[in-house]
């Protein structure tokens, strides 16, 4: 079995965000192995971002901003802060109060995401995806948030219909810009590489 050795940047971890190895077997799907490629980027990159996410069990609209900066991050999802850097990460209440000493995932469980949707979270998802596909996917290519992006259709298995169709796309910085599934929703709203030091602070 042909297995590639790519870079990535740990999520979730206490120590905050750091290279490592992560082994990853190629897809046999190219529409599907280009999204994920890019997403591979995100973690590298210095950027500000904004979502919509909408969960289907809801159909509400949570708002959320991701921040990279120098070794840090800031995400906010609704009224939940993550911050990371490379010594430690935390989770809060907007306000900087009821804070955890980690990446509290359970805080957001709600939405169907976790912390890491913008970039490493949907590239496990996509690779899952594109491995259990019942049919050819298709590639796209779209115009996000006034952004160029590279986007995947994936038939799978579904349980309400025979099968369903899921979307990913990625901008060529490696940040998800549209994620369509049965669970939930995300949609980039805004996105800039002119990030600085306070868009860090979540005011």
């Amino acid at each position: 079995m042909l297995v590639v050795v790519v870079a990535a940047i740990a999520s979730g971890c206490v120590t905050g965000p750091r290279p490592t190895l992560i082994a990853r077997t190629p897809i046999d799907d190219a529409a599907a192995q280009s999204v994920v490629d890019l997403l591979d980027l995100a973690g590298a990159v210095d950027f500000v971002a904004t979502y919509d996410i909408i969960p289907s069990a809801t159909g509400a609209t949570t708002a959320a901003t991701v921040v990279q900066f120098d070794g840090q991050r800031r995400i906010s999802i609704g009224d939940v802060d993550y911050f990371t850097d490379t010594e430690s990460s935390r989770t809060c209440r907007n306000g900087g109060d009821n804070c955890s000493d980690f990446l509290d995932d359970s805080r957001v469980s709600d939405l169907a995401i976790t912390h890491s949707f913008w970039g490493s979270a949907m590239q496990t998802r996509l690779e899952v995806d594109a491995r259990r596909r019942i049919g050819p996917s298709v590639a796209t290519s779209l115009t996000i948030a006034e952004f160029p992006a590279t986007c995947v259709d994936v038939i799978v298995p579904s349980a309400a219909t025979t099968t369903g169709s899921v979307r990913y796309c990625a901008l060529d910085s490696g940040v998800l810009a549209r994620y369509f599934g049965a669970d939930v929703s995300i949609e980039l709203t805004s996105f800039s590489l002119a990030v600085v030091a306070a868009d860090l602070d979540p005011g």
